[in-house]
């Protein structure tokens, strides 16, 4: 599977890379991310980051902005669905 990726430079080229793998092994890369990039996967994964109570005023101003957009013009996000993704292959 890494030879696909010898020489990849770019997020493009890595989605392009990832897209030319057999099912098999995207579904086998699906499943190795969270141990490629434990930094963004936390050990506990999204139950820590729902456990936790922080406050996160930043973030919540973000999300009641763009919840915001959304409800103005849903049209100008994408959806991602199962359809969508069989499309970029």
């Amino acid at each position: 599977m890494l030879a696909h990726f010898s020489s990849v430079k770019s997020l493009l080229e890595i989605e392009e890379a990832i897209a030319k793998l057999p099912s098999e092994s995207r579904r086998q890369l699906v499943q190795d991310i969270p141990a490629l990039c434990p930094d963004a996967f936390p050990a506990d994964g999204w139950d820590a980051i729902l456990r936790d109570s922080a406050p996160r005023p930043a973030l919540t101003s973000q999300l009641d902005k763009l919840d915001a957009r959304y409800s103005q013009k849903p049209e100008d996000f994408l959806t991602l669905n199962d359809k969508s993704l069989r499309s970029k292959k």
